[in-house]
């Protein structure tokens, strides 16, 4: 009986009671760290977005997380380590099916992952290196296995070496300052001996403690055998640098004055006729000044500014010129992740917003739009609760217009509702039917809105939706005439269902 008078008491809710929190203020943000497709909330519980989940959702089973790494081996993968020190891997590259964890056996303490063509290196923070092959569909094989003739590494990073053909080529700083590579495949390892002192790396590229910038060739005459031993000389245009950031095909530095520099390709034509203009001289690019950092997002130059701001400029054209134009993109911003083709920053309040290809739901809005060339709030993760325990959601809840709004699936199912949804007519039915005399149904049309309890029309203030196929139902606040109470809890930003 009291399964039966909640879901009744839900329904009413969904259907006629007021909007209650168009009024409410933004509650303070109580995210501890974030990356561009997952964060972790103060409580420890872990959330992620993209693919499948449209929305920041809640991650069952995984509340011990303690850092993340994403983009590592296909954009929107994700690699993180709990408190145990274990490592995990979540692959994101197939939109059809749900979350999948895989533990990477052999990794502990994870420092760094870095992917390229057939291997995956993770880095330790006692500063050894581990490998595993990467499969045929791009995902992670396991175990890891350690690798022989490296240790005290402080950092990895990857490029392609064009020898004539595509090599993969590995370097490695170590915490004395000295570079190594690989010589051939993950076969053997040697020193760069004319690279000393180096504080960073980023593909071909490596920054002295000095501030000077030096690099070496990724492409070869393919009419001559080159020698394994790098050519590396230094960059005369740029000194005082203290940090660099680099990409497959361009290069970025800011220096102490925190102005900032750029090399490589600009870009023009797209898909097959895709060009790349190559200028190899560094760009003193005077459109934004007092820069804290930068990167590169869809063809684009990102900077942050010391003042909070973010400026974006064009990489379209044949050359990247001095005056190039920035575009004030966002204020009040205190941290940039960067993926491939989107970004996730966060302000100074802790609201995170996000910008560029939301093709798989990267930016968390909790729609699939291919671009979106002004920032976006990244949608609040809300916690779901049904006396006291955190209700699973296979997607998380999605606020519109003020309103909050559950999946079809997550507290009906944990009332013992059977659901059936029709996929050709849009059509999902519930029924709950503990006893004869008092059963409950809800009929929703997700083509016209048109919505039925038990056979009974009814009108819809904010109509029910569906997002890549999952169907959404408001949840409104105010009754609790029926025998269920339903709160909003804004402080911790949880949606508290009671029944005692």
């Amino acid at each position: 009986m009291k399964r039966r008078t909640l879901l009744l008491s839900i329904i009413t809710l969904l259907l006629f009671s007021s909007n209650a929190w168009a009024n409410e203020k933004e509650s303070t943000s109580h995210i501890r760290s974030y990356d561009s497709g997952s964060l972790i909330q103060s409580d420890g519980s872990f959330w992620l977005w993209g693919y499948n989940q449209s929305v920041p959702t809640r991650v069952e089973g995984k509340s011990d997380v303690v850092k993340t790494f994403s983009n590592i081996i296909n954009e929107g993968d994700l690699v993180f380590s709990l408190q145990d020190h274990s490592a995990w891997y979540v692959p994101r590259n197939n939109i059809a099916e749900s979350v999948k964890f895989v533990p990477l056996e052999g990794l502990q303490n994870l420092a760094a992952v870095s992917s390229l063509n057939d291997h995956v290196l993770a880095l330790s923070s006692e500063g050894s290196i581990s490998y595993a092959d990467r499969l045929d569909n791009g995902n992670i094989s396991s175990p890891f296995q350690t690798l022989s003739g490296l240790d005290e590494v402080a950092n990895i990073d990857s490029y392609y070496e064009e020898r004539p053909d595509y090599e993969e080529r590995w370097i490695f700083l170590k915490k004395d300052g000295s570079v190594w590579k690989n010589t051939k495949a993950l076969q053997g390892f040697e020193p760069i001996s004319s690279l000393k002192d180096i504080t960073a790396i980023a593909k071909n590229i490596a920054l002295k403690k000095d501030g000077t910038v030096w690099t070496w060739p990724k492409e070869f005459d393919k009419n001559v055998t080159p020698s394994e031993t790098l050519s590396v000389s230094q960059i005369q245009a740029l000194s005082g640098i203290k940090t660099i950031k680099a990409d497959r095909y361009s290069n970025l530095a800011i220096d102490q004055q925190s102005r900032l520099w750029f090399w490589g390709a600009t870009v023009t034509g797209s898909s097959d006729n895709t060009t790349y203009h190559n200028e190899n001289t560094p760009v003193l690019l005077t459109g934004v000044k007092d820069v804290k950092d930068a990167f590169f997002v869809e063809r684009s130059i990102l900077a942050l500014t010391t003042a909070g701001n973010v400026y974006v400029a064009s990489l379209d054209g044949e050359k990247l010129s001095s005056n190039a134009p920035f575009t004030l993109l966002a204020k009040n911003i205190q941290s940039i992740k960067a993926g491939p083709r989107h970004v996730i920053m966060q302000k100074a309040d802790g609201a995170l917003w996000g910008w560029g290809v939301n093709k798989h739901a990267q930016l968390g809005i909790g729609d699939y739009e291919f671009l979106y060339s002004s920032p976006v709030p990244v949608q609040k993760p809300i916690l779901v609760r049904l006396n006291g325990s955190p209700v699973p959601l296979s997607n998380g809840a999605i606020t519109r217009n003020g309103q909050a709004f559950i999946p079809l699936r997550s507290v009906f199912d944990k009332l013992g509702a059977e659901i059936a949804y029709d996929f050709n007519s849009k059509i999902a039915n519930m029924n709950q039917s503990k006893t004869e005399d008092h059963s409950v149904s809800l009929e929703v049309n997700f083509k016209t809105s048109q919505t039925k309890v038990n056979g009974k029309a009814v009108k819809l203030t904010n109509p029910p939706f569906m997002v890549n196929g999952i169907g959404y139902l408001p949840l409104r606040l105010l009754s609790e005439t029926l025998g269920a109470k339903v709160d909003w809890i804004q402080k911790e930003d949880t949606i508290e269902i009671t029944t005692k």
